[in-house]
């Protein structure tokens, strides 16, 4: 039998395109073979969402802490000496502070929106860029809490009292009582008008009270504008009290 010998070279050709089909095959088999699917990205967490501007929480003026609350207490004796006034208020709060009155919570810039509204003026409040009213816009608000045996009239009196004592001047019990003849005395006219210039406010009912006369104690709050009460207080000369002429609606001060 002839053997058929095939040349060291050709041999060696042909194991080099075997190997070369060898890992051909190998690299097809690895690119082209299925896989397990990739697990999913886990999802990006949204961004925190930005602090609305304006939301930081008013501070806070808890009326049963004051006696122990010596920041407190100074800060109320400085706005009261700002409008002359001591114990005829229990509390000056400005319009984006809240007051703690026992259980009850009074937005002030709720209230300053709520006595605009009443009055038929537009309850807008100037921002500035951080959200918070501009300090020059701030309002300021007198509050006397209503005790057992108060009636408005008294209440406004005290007040008058309170006010006229820081310029020296000191207010007789029976000045708020008709002259002889029963005119009314100059500053019986005051506090009549000075009803039209207060608000009560229902605590428990978080609503101002149509009725002037029933005041409930601890359950009512008489609220000031201070700026509006005090900018007619401080034009009136009490020497010249008797007189202001009031004729139900609009108080006539004397020009000297």
């Amino acid at each position: 039998m002839n053997e058929t010998s095939v040349p060291r070279t050709r041999r060696t050709g042909i194991t080099l395109a075997v190997v070369g089909l060898v890992v051909a095959a190998i690299f097809a088999l690895f690119r082209y073979w299925p896989s397990e699917p990739a697990a999913p990205a886990p999802e990006a967490a949204p961004p925190a969402a930005a602090e609305p501007a304006g939301s930081q929480p008013p501070r806070v003026l808890a009326l049963e802490s004051l006696p122990g609350d010596p920041e407190l207490k100074s800060l109320m004796a400085e706005r009261k000496d700002q409008f002359n006034v001591d114990e005829s208020l229990d509390i000056i709060a400005r319009s984006d502070e809240e007051v703690h009155i026992g259980e009850h919570v009074v937005s002030m810039r709720e209230l300053q929106e709520q006595i605009k509204l009443r009055q038929g003026d537009i309850a807008e409040q100037p921002l500035g860029a951080d959200g918070q009213p501009l300090p020059g816009k701030l309002e300021m608000f007198g509050i006397y809490v209503v005790q057992s045996g108060d009636n408005l009239w008294n209440i406004h009196f005290r007040l008058l009292q309170d006010y006229f004592r820081h310029q020296g001047v000191q207010i007789a019990p029976r000045a708020d009582e008709p002259r002889d003849g029963g005119m009314s005395s100059g500053v019986g006219k005051l506090l009549k008008f000075s009803e039209n210039i207060v608000h009560i406010y229902n605590l428990k009912e978080k609503q101002f009270s149509a009725d002037l006369n029933l005041i409930e104690p601890r359950s009512k709050i008489v609220v000031y504008n201070m700026t509006h009460v005090f900018s007619l207080l401080d034009q009136i000369d009490y020497r010249n009290i008797d007189r202001i002429q009031f004729d139900g609606d609009t108080l006539w001060l004397p020009s000297s």
